[in-house]
């Protein structure tokens, strides 16, 4: 029996459409597997970014904890000296304070203590300028994630860093010689799920509650 020309082409023509259809259908599993594992990994990535920030906040806190303990004679003036200065013992200026003007990265001394570092200067201050992606990175060794580099430690693409604003008792802004600072701690990345950065924020207010009115 002889096949007509017009059931060839029909078949030939269902064959591409079905050939199409397999494609398109490849190629969406393909696209929705690239997305659910970008997806997946800034969910991970997130989950890390969050204990970054937490990390600086517990340890801002432990240097106001720290100058409670060593200038135990002078909360008012010494709760939030910068780097356990003691020459705010009774002195009731800002000379000595935390500036919240400046941002800083924190670092473990040679006593083991947590001690801040004032900003560089870059411009454009953000995660694109590689300058301050070198000044803020992050160093990840074993659990610990810190600022002060040695040679053991992993790099990660994260970057961390922390902004101070004074606060009255009302929460408005105010100036170092009140008892209340807002500590925010700023943690920036980069992953496949964007060509952007990723930036997350976690403020906390901590109050110098050991002051003398």
């Amino acid at each position: 029996m002889k096949i007509s020309k017009n059931i060839k082409a029909t078949s030939i023509v269902e064959a591409m459409v079905v050939l199409i259809v397999i494609v398109s259908w490849v190629v969406w599993m393909y696209d929705l597997l690239i997305k659910s594992n970008n997806l997946v990994s800034w969910e991970e990535n997130k989950i890390q970014a969050i204990q970054i920030a937490r990390q600086w906040i517990e340890a801002f806190t432990n240097i106001r904890d720290t100058n409670w303990l060593i200038f135990s004679s002078d909360y008012d003036n010494c709760w939030n000296v910068f780097n356990y200065e003691s020459l705010c013992i009774w002195d009731n200026s800002d000379d000595y304070d935390i500036k919240e003007n400046n941002n800083y990265k924190i670092y473990i001394d040679s006593d083991g203590r947590w001690e801040l570092t004032n900003t560089g200067l870059f411009s454009p201050n953000t995660y694109t300028n590689v300058n301050y992606r070198d000044f803020y990175k992050v160093w990840l060794n074993n659990w610990m994630y810190t600022q002060s580099w040695i040679t053991e430690k992993l790099t990660s693409t994260y970057t961390r860093e922390i902004k101070v604003n004074y606060l009255k008792e009302d929460l408005t802004d105010w100036i170092e010689s009140d008892p209340m600072i807002e500590v925010t701690a700023i943690v920036q990345w980069v992953d496949n799920s964007s060509s952007a950065p990723h930036k997350i924020e976690i403020k906390q207010i901590l109050s110098n509650w050991k002051w003398q009115k």
